[in-house]
């Protein structure tokens, strides 16, 4: 009987600690299962491959861009602040244009490299090896004209350069950007400017040019694609930077571009 009892003790202490160890067991791996991640790492997304016209298809590669992109507001910003940009609708290749570079990254670190007080602040453009790589492989294009008659060089008008040499289409430059600055004018001005340039500038744009400013000889000849609706305050500041004897700004004003709807 005393030797039964033995055993008996014996088999409920072994039992007892083989569940100790069970229970342990269990709790390490719950531990375990506890500390590891609850999800899959989330996958980086590639890069998109930038595709773009080539002399041959601009227009309707641009069209159908404009389509399947409809975004036409974009925040400039630079070291003095932020401007609210809205392109226009009714020039579809240039907002297409404009937005697939804003979209691609084609302006973030370009610079306003051309300052001239009351006329306009020129950028889109950079020398420095990140605008250089990432414009590399791109091959140079055109586009075509879309000059509206009520789209004016007033103040704030976002247009396009162009060259003046073996353009007679008028094309414009595929990054190269301006926005107007110009100077209110007299009705004297406005007669002077039609002599000089050989313009007849209409009555309603007499208007605007009186009061807004601007530079009216341009009309005509650039395509005006959009207009700051914010951040006149910072148009200006750029406006009196100081520049050197090339119009160039001595602190460079770097700009960065992004979508807003």
């Amino acid at each position: 009987m005393r030797i039964t009892f033995h055993i008996l003790s014996f088999l409920i202490l072994f039992f007892a600690c083989s569940g100790c160890g069970d229970k342990r067991a269990q709790e390490e791996k719950a531990k375990q299962k506890t500390d590891a991640p609850t999800s899959k790492p989330a996958k980086e997304e590639p890069v998109p491959k930038i595709q773009y016209p080539n002399i041959k298809n601009e227009d309707q590669f641009l069209a159908n861009y404009a389509k399947q992109n409809p975004e036409s507001k974009i925040r400039l910003s630079t070291r003095f602040g932020e401007m609210i940009i809205q392109l226009y609708d009714d020039t579809p290749l240039h907002r297409a244009n404009f937005i697939m570079n804003i979209k691609y990254g084609l302006y973030d670190n370009t610079i306003f490299y051309r300052v001239v007080k009351d006329f306009m602040i020129q950028g889109g453009n950079s020398d420095n090896d990140e605008t250089q790589d990432r414009r590399g492989n791109i091959k140079p294009y055109y586009i075509p004209s879309e000059v509206k008659p009520h789209h004016i060089h007033k103040r704030g008008a976002l247009a396009m350069a162009m060259s003046y040499t073996d353009n007679p289409e008028m094309e414009s430059s595929q990054y190269s950007f301006y926005i107007v600055t110009g100077q209110v004018f007299t009705p004297n001005m406005i007669k002077a400017t039609e002599l000089e340039y050989s313009i007849d500038i209409p009555a309603a744009n007499e208007q605007v040019y009186t009061t807004v400013g601007g530079t009216p000889h341009l009309d005509g000849i650039h395509t005006v694609l959009g207009e700051v609706v914010e951040g006149y305050d910072v148009l200006k500041k750029i406006e009196n930077a100081k520049v050197d004897s090339g119009d160039w700004p001595v602190n460079d004003v770097i700009i960065s571009m992004e979508i807003i709807e």
